[in-house]
């Protein structure tokens, strides 16, 4: 089975019942939803094509919901504006000005942040000015590297600390939407510190949400105060376009492998995101750079990569899909597997102890998780074995579906019988071809199945044995509602 995860953007080329199916098929993991564009009726369209077409494959495919954020972005503009070397142009907080030296820039409250020497990077960085005056409503600035604007170009301004809440009005009601649609998981644009997360997980509680958060790379400070951040969130996303005009551009790699060790050490998330295969937005093929950037990203212990254009608004997002999977089986087969990890609780303990008797008796591991966070701590390990789960709540299998080497299987009741639930995940795997007589199995699970943080039992079981002693299966108790992905 393939370990390393891969997130779609779902857009305008991809969101018929047709593309999806086939995305599905080769191997999405997750579909992510950008709330920066579409309308709440075509994400619900999606949401619930996705669910319906994740139970004809058998496997739970997650709903990441991407919130729009604080969008720094130029107003309009006619036409295309070509700014050159020491040209000299005007921001104002205005929608739309008509004047080719006078840029609309509709934050008024960004502005008034800005001060004499910061610099303005738009389009990605490929314009550069330099603010040379200003009196808090207007700006003057000196262009330093020119380029061709256009309307609702992106805006960024690294140094300078923006005070806006990180939930905007039309975030709170996008989130509203999501709790209808029970996405999985969040993803929170512009995050700064970890402040900005705790406002975002309150909000999420206030509102009945039980979706795992997701925080956004994308500004220096979150970097800065990247430490914090990882103990809040569920997960993070290496956005690394904007990332890489916060930063110097050649420091982002360096950043990535931190960033994606750090979350790994900590049982979070890691996505990385951003121009993975962007050349097959037009092209059947991709750059063999790109193809390297992929394996470097799986090579390095992330839990998924993350598509975009390619998928959204690509001429090709299922080929794009398949050329994720087969480089990532590639790099895969050269996986630095099981990793030595301090452990912190009992949980870790545990986790870490089944990994290591996986490792040494050549063991599938099968894990009973109430939140998700048993799958997690095992799969920190990075064992070669495919991790088995199981959870009452089919919730809990959708979100670990991001999860690197987890293999959301199937639910089944809160059992407190032993003997019982260790019947029903046999018969559950065995019914799912997952495991076979012939196996030796690594079984993880609590004294209070369907209690959260009561995990504190290892069972190793040899099927062969198990079956001698118990007699002939009958028929499965769990429910099975996936099996291994497809693509793997």
């Amino acid at each position: 089975m393939r370990k390393t995860k891969i997130i779609a953007t779902i857009g305008p080329t991809s969101r018929t019942r047709d593309t999806l199916d086939q995305l599905i098929a080769a191997g999405m993991d997750c579909a992510r939803l950008n709330f920066s564009h579409g309308s709440h009726e075509d994400h619900g369209d999606v949401v619930s094509l996705v669910r319906e077409l994740s139970q004809k494959h058998g496997r739970p495919v997650a709903i990441l919901q991407d919130l729009s954020g604080i969008k720094m972005r130029l107003g309009e503009i006619d036409g295309l504006l070509q700014l050159n070397r020491d040209d000299e142009v005007t921001f104002v907080p205005e929608t739309y000005t008509g004047q080719s030296d006078v840029i609309p820039f509709p934050q008024p409250r960004v502005i008034s942040s800005l001060r004499t020497g910061h610099q303005i990077f738009v389009a990605d960085g490929s314009v550069r000015l330099e603010v040379m005056e200003t009196d808090g409503e207007k700006i003057r600035a000196k262009v330093l590297d020119g380029g061709t604007l256009s309307s609702f170009k992106g805006v960024n301004l690294p140094g300078v600390a923006i005070d806006l809440p990180v939930l905007t009005d039309k975030d709170k009601i996008d989130l509203e939407f999501g709790v209808q649609q029970q996405v999985d998981w969040v993803a929170v644009s512009f995050v700064r510190t970890v402040q900005d997360i705790r406002d975002a997980r309150e909000y999420l509680g206030r509102i009945g949400s039980k979706a795992m958060l997701m925080a956004k790379l994308e500004r220096s400070e979150a970097i800065e105060n990247i430490d914090a951040i990882l103990r809040e969130t569920d997960g993070v996303m290496v956005a690394r376009g904007d990332l890489g005009v916060e930063i110097p551009m050649e420091r982002v790699p360096i950043v990535q492998k931190e960033i994606v060790k750090q979350a790994s050490d900590l049982a979070r998330i890691s996505v990385i995101a951003t121009q993975m295969l962007s050349s097959m937005v037009i092209s059947p093929t991709p750059t063999r750079a790109e193809v390297s950037d992929i394996s470097n990203a799986v090579l390095d212990s992330c839990d998924a990569i993350l598509l975009s254009e390619e998928t959204a608004v690509g001429e090709y997002p299922v080929d794009a899909v398949k050329v994720a999977v087969r480089a990532i089986n590639e790099a895969e087969s050269i996986y630095p597997y099981h990793r030595e990890l301090e452990s912190r609780d009992r949980t870790q303990a545990i986790a870490s102890s089944a990994a290591r008797l996986a490792r040494s008796l050549h063991a599938k591991p099968i894990v009973v998780t109430s939140t998700g966070r048993a799958a997690l701590e095992v799969s920190r390990f990075r064992p070669d074995a495919d991790i088995i789960v199981f959870s009452h709540d089919p919730a809990v299998l959708r979100r670990l579906a991001m999860g690197w080497g987890l293999n959301p299987v199937g639910t089944l009741p809160p059992e407190r019988d032993v003997a019982t639930l260790v019947r029903s995940l046999v018969e559950a795997s065995m019914a799912n071809h997952l495991i076979s007589e012939s196996d030796v199995v690594t079984i993880v699970h609590g004294f209070l199945p369907g209690v959260s943080g009561t995990t504190n039992t290892i069972q190793v079981l040899d099927i062969r044995e198990y079956l001698a002693s118990t007699g002939s299966l009958s028929e499965a108790v769990a429910t099975p509602t996936a099996s291994s992905p497809s693509g793997s």
